[in-house]
């Protein structure tokens, strides 16, 4: 197995025989089945089509029935965090609780691309890449979607 880590948040793998010149076509699909209702399908069927752009100048063609899939799947994620503080100053007194909490949640969004082999029954390849709510590099924005998918491309050199 090798695993390449790049610039910007993606963590890729993929099994050492895989070469996506052995492959003519592909297709593209985004798993629905557990988008939550904070999932914007706009953006997700944007960034699909910035992917498909590029595997297609890449020489590969798009093709609904290849058994080469890239599998988008999206999902969110809350988690809570806190900031510990030892202690707490303010110009009227002092806080003697030495490890009061601030708690508050987080979303994380969460993108992972498997790509399949249907033949093989087998996955080849995977990305993830996992941003904060609000954050530059969510897919949202044009520049961290085209940012993500090059990176995604050179993967595959």
């Amino acid at each position: 197995m090798s695993c390449v880590a790049t610039q910007s948040n993606i963590k890729i793998d993929s099994i050492e025989t895989f070469n996506l010149d052995n492959y003519n076509d592909f297709n593209i699909k985004i798993n629905d089945s557990n988008l939550s209702a904070e999932v914007n399908p706009i953006v997700l069927e944007k960034f699909k089509e910035n992917l498909k752009n590029s595997i297609e100048e890449r020489g590969l063609s798009y093709n609904q029935d290849s058994n080469l899939i890239f599998d988008i799947n999206f999902t969110t994620k809350d988690t809570v965090e806190s900031d510990r503080m030892n202690h707490y100053y303010s110009r009227y007194y002092w806080d003697y609780y030495m490890y009061r909490d601030d708690l508050y949640t987080v979303t994380q969004n969460i993108l992972r691309i498997n790509l399949k082999d249907l033949l093989q029954d087998k996955t080849l390849w995977t990305v993830v890449t996992v941003w904060r709510d609000g954050s530059s590099r969510s897919i949202s924005y044009d520049d961290a979607s085209n940012i993500l998918v090059d990176e995604i491309m050179v993967s595959f050199l």
